[in-house]
Protein backbone atom coordinates (compact mmCIF):
# COMPACT_ATOMS: atom_id res chain seq x y z
CA UNK A 1 0.00 0.00 0.00
CA UNK A 2 1.33 3.17 -0.74
CA UNK A 3 2.30 5.82 2.26
CA UNK A 4 0.02 9.18 1.90
CA UNK A 5 1.70 11.41 0.52
CA UNK A 6 4.27 9.61 -0.82
CA UNK A 7 5.11 9.51 -4.47
CA UNK A 8 4.83 6.33 -6.44
CA UNK A 9 8.06 6.97 -8.33
CA UNK A 10 9.86 7.26 -4.86
CA UNK A 11 8.40 4.46 -3.32
CA UNK A 12 9.22 2.30 -6.44
CA UNK A 13 13.06 2.93 -5.54
CA UNK A 14 12.62 2.54 -2.02
CA UNK A 15 11.52 -0.48 -2.83
CA UNK A 16 13.87 -1.16 -5.12
CA UNK A 17 16.83 -0.75 -2.87
CA UNK A 18 16.05 -2.55 0.13
CA UNK A 19 15.35 -5.80 -2.95
CA UNK A 20 18.67 -4.79 -3.78
CA UNK A 21 20.04 -4.78 -0.36
CA UNK A 22 18.30 -7.76 0.41
CA UNK A 23 19.76 -9.87 -2.82
CA UNK A 24 23.32 -8.68 -1.21
CA UNK A 25 22.65 -9.55 1.92
CA UNK A 26 21.19 -13.04 1.14
CA UNK A 27 23.91 -13.99 -1.65
CA UNK A 28 26.47 -13.15 1.33
CA UNK A 29 24.65 -14.93 4.11
CA UNK A 30 21.77 -17.14 2.82
CA UNK A 31 18.12 -16.74 3.69
CA UNK A 32 18.22 -17.80 7.22
CA UNK A 33 21.49 -15.93 7.83
CA UNK A 34 20.27 -12.54 6.42
CA UNK A 35 19.10 -10.13 9.24
CA UNK A 36 16.18 -7.62 7.94
CA UNK A 37 18.36 -4.93 10.36
CA UNK A 38 21.62 -5.30 8.10
CA UNK A 39 18.93 -5.18 5.12
CA UNK A 40 18.03 -2.17 6.47
CA UNK A 41 21.14 -0.54 6.83
CA UNK A 42 22.57 -1.40 3.37
CA UNK A 43 19.31 0.10 1.73
CA UNK A 44 19.54 3.32 4.12
CA UNK A 45 15.81 2.52 5.60
CA UNK A 46 14.24 2.84 8.72
CA UNK A 47 13.02 -0.02 10.57
CA UNK A 48 9.60 1.83 9.92
CA UNK A 49 10.33 2.36 6.71
CA UNK A 50 10.78 -1.39 5.70
CA UNK A 51 8.26 -2.80 7.20
CA UNK A 52 6.24 -0.21 5.28
CA UNK A 53 6.84 -1.92 1.87
CA UNK A 54 7.13 -5.51 3.44
CA UNK A 55 5.64 -6.90 6.28
CA UNK A 56 8.10 -9.83 6.80
CA UNK A 57 11.88 -11.30 5.65
CA UNK A 58 9.32 -13.94 3.84
CA UNK A 59 7.72 -11.31 1.56
CA UNK A 60 11.41 -9.96 0.86
CA UNK A 61 12.27 -13.54 -0.31
CA UNK A 62 9.00 -13.71 -2.54
CA UNK A 63 10.51 -10.11 -3.85
CA UNK A 64 13.64 -11.71 -4.88
CA UNK A 65 12.57 -14.36 -6.62
CA UNK A 66 9.94 -12.06 -8.25
CA UNK A 67 13.31 -10.71 -10.05
CA UNK A 68 14.15 -13.96 -11.23
CA UNK A 69 10.48 -14.62 -12.70
CA UNK A 70 10.61 -11.50 -14.49
CA UNK A 71 14.00 -12.73 -16.34
CA UNK A 72 12.45 -15.47 -17.43
CA UNK A 73 9.36 -13.91 -18.51
CA UNK A 74 11.32 -11.56 -20.84
CA UNK A 75 12.99 -14.82 -22.61
CA UNK A 76 9.62 -16.42 -23.49
CA UNK A 77 9.08 -12.97 -24.85
CA UNK A 78 11.88 -12.84 -26.50
CA UNK A 79 11.88 -16.57 -27.55
CA UNK A 80 8.07 -15.92 -29.07
CA UNK A 81 9.62 -13.90 -32.26
CA UNK A 82 10.09 -15.76 -35.37
CA UNK A 83 11.47 -18.67 -35.22
CA UNK A 84 14.99 -19.22 -34.94
CA UNK A 85 17.36 -21.44 -36.92
CA UNK A 86 17.87 -23.72 -34.09
CA UNK A 87 15.73 -23.32 -31.08
CA UNK A 88 18.72 -25.68 -29.59
CA UNK A 89 20.87 -23.26 -29.73
CA UNK A 90 18.77 -20.28 -28.02
CA UNK A 91 18.64 -22.76 -25.12
CA UNK A 92 22.18 -22.92 -25.14
CA UNK A 93 22.16 -18.63 -25.71
CA UNK A 94 19.51 -18.19 -22.63
CA UNK A 95 21.74 -20.19 -20.30
CA UNK A 96 24.92 -18.36 -20.79
CA UNK A 97 22.31 -14.74 -20.86
CA UNK A 98 21.25 -15.70 -17.10
CA UNK A 99 24.86 -16.96 -15.84
CA UNK A 100 26.01 -13.45 -17.21
CA UNK A 101 22.94 -12.09 -15.21
CA UNK A 102 23.56 -13.51 -11.99
CA UNK A 103 27.40 -12.82 -12.10
CA UNK A 104 25.80 -9.36 -12.44
CA UNK A 105 22.89 -8.85 -10.02
CA UNK A 106 23.09 -9.58 -6.55
CA UNK A 107 19.62 -10.27 -6.43
CA UNK A 108 19.26 -13.14 -9.21
CA UNK A 109 22.50 -14.63 -7.08
CA UNK A 110 20.35 -14.73 -3.74
CA UNK A 111 17.66 -16.27 -5.86
CA UNK A 112 19.79 -18.97 -7.03
CA UNK A 113 20.41 -19.51 -3.28
CA UNK A 114 17.06 -19.23 -1.93
CA UNK A 115 16.25 -22.18 -4.11
CA UNK A 116 19.32 -24.25 -3.15
CA UNK A 117 19.51 -23.39 0.92
CA UNK A 118 17.27 -25.46 2.73
CA UNK A 119 14.60 -22.89 3.69
CA UNK A 120 11.13 -21.70 2.66
CA UNK A 121 12.56 -21.51 -0.34
CA UNK A 122 13.25 -24.90 -1.39
CA UNK A 123 9.93 -26.09 -3.34
CA UNK A 124 9.13 -26.51 -7.09
CA UNK A 125 7.57 -23.02 -6.94
CA UNK A 126 10.91 -21.93 -6.35
CA UNK A 127 12.12 -23.35 -10.21
CA UNK A 128 8.90 -23.17 -12.12
CA UNK A 129 9.59 -20.24 -13.74
CA UNK A 130 13.15 -22.02 -14.96
CA UNK A 131 11.64 -25.10 -15.95
CA UNK A 132 8.83 -23.33 -17.64
CA UNK A 133 11.14 -21.52 -20.07
CA UNK A 134 13.33 -24.16 -20.40
CA UNK A 135 10.61 -26.60 -21.53
CA UNK A 136 9.18 -24.43 -23.50
CA UNK A 137 12.19 -24.23 -25.52
CA UNK A 138 12.91 -27.80 -25.66
CA UNK A 139 9.24 -28.35 -27.03
CA UNK A 140 9.78 -25.72 -29.53
CA UNK A 141 12.99 -27.74 -30.48
CA UNK A 142 11.41 -31.50 -30.63
CA UNK A 143 8.56 -29.43 -32.91
CA UNK A 144 11.33 -28.36 -35.09
CA UNK A 145 13.05 -32.01 -35.54
CA UNK A 146 15.91 -30.78 -33.79
CA UNK A 147 15.83 -33.41 -30.48
CA UNK A 148 16.17 -37.50 -30.65
CA UNK A 149 13.07 -39.30 -30.48
CA UNK A 150 13.88 -40.01 -26.88
CA UNK A 151 13.63 -36.64 -25.36
CA UNK A 152 10.93 -35.38 -23.08
CA UNK A 153 11.17 -32.16 -23.04
CA UNK A 154 9.26 -31.88 -19.53
CA UNK A 155 11.99 -34.70 -18.47
CA UNK A 156 14.77 -32.70 -20.00
CA UNK A 157 14.08 -29.82 -18.33
CA UNK A 158 14.22 -31.18 -15.13
CA UNK A 159 16.92 -32.63 -15.95
CA UNK A 160 18.75 -29.58 -17.34
CA UNK A 161 17.78 -27.36 -14.13
CA UNK A 162 18.74 -29.28 -11.71
CA UNK A 163 22.21 -29.86 -13.49
CA UNK A 164 22.61 -25.99 -14.32
CA UNK A 165 21.70 -25.90 -9.96
CA UNK A 166 24.44 -28.36 -9.13
CA UNK A 167 26.79 -26.08 -11.31
CA UNK A 168 25.98 -23.32 -9.65
CA UNK A 169 26.01 -24.56 -6.19
CA UNK A 170 29.44 -26.15 -6.31
CA UNK A 171 30.67 -22.72 -7.86
CA UNK A 172 29.19 -21.00 -4.71
CA UNK A 173 30.66 -24.24 -2.60
CA UNK A 174 34.35 -23.78 -4.21
CA UNK A 175 33.98 -20.05 -4.44
CA UNK A 176 34.76 -20.11 -8.21
CA UNK A 177 31.98 -18.14 -9.44
CA UNK A 178 34.48 -16.46 -12.11
CA UNK A 179 34.41 -19.89 -13.79
CA UNK A 180 31.00 -20.46 -14.04
CA UNK A 181 30.75 -19.79 -17.99
CA UNK A 182 33.39 -22.48 -18.14
CA UNK A 183 31.55 -24.53 -16.22
CA UNK A 184 28.07 -24.21 -18.04
CA UNK A 185 29.62 -24.69 -20.91
CA UNK A 186 30.91 -28.47 -19.75
CA UNK A 187 27.81 -29.05 -18.75
CA UNK A 188 26.64 -28.56 -22.63
CA UNK A 189 29.01 -30.43 -23.83
CA UNK A 190 28.02 -33.06 -21.32
CA UNK A 191 24.42 -33.14 -21.94
CA UNK A 192 23.68 -31.66 -25.25
CA UNK A 193 25.05 -35.07 -27.29
CA UNK A 194 22.20 -37.09 -25.37
CA UNK A 195 19.72 -34.10 -26.44
CA UNK A 196 20.34 -33.22 -30.11
CA UNK A 197 20.39 -34.84 -32.97
CA UNK A 198 23.72 -35.49 -35.11
CA UNK A 199 22.99 -33.07 -37.55
CA UNK A 200 22.03 -30.65 -34.86
CA UNK A 201 24.85 -31.02 -32.47
CA UNK A 202 27.82 -30.22 -35.28
CA UNK A 203 25.98 -26.85 -35.81
CA UNK A 204 25.86 -25.82 -31.77
CA UNK A 205 28.26 -23.07 -30.43
CA UNK A 206 28.19 -24.88 -26.84
CA UNK A 207 31.09 -22.24 -25.63
CA UNK A 208 30.16 -19.08 -24.49
CA UNK A 209 29.67 -16.00 -26.79
CA UNK A 210 32.88 -14.47 -26.45
CA UNK A 211 34.56 -17.34 -26.14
Amino acid sequence: MQERGEPAERRERTVQRIVEAAGIVIDREGYAGATTPEIQRLAGVSRGGFYHHFASKKDLGDAVLERQQQFFTRVAQDSAGPDPDLWSQVLVDVSYRYTAAILDDPVLRAAVRLSIEPGPYLTRDSYRAPLDAVATLLTSAREAGELQDHTDPDEAARTLVGCYSGVQLLALALAERDQLHAQVAAMWRMMMPGLARPTVLERLRLDPPDS
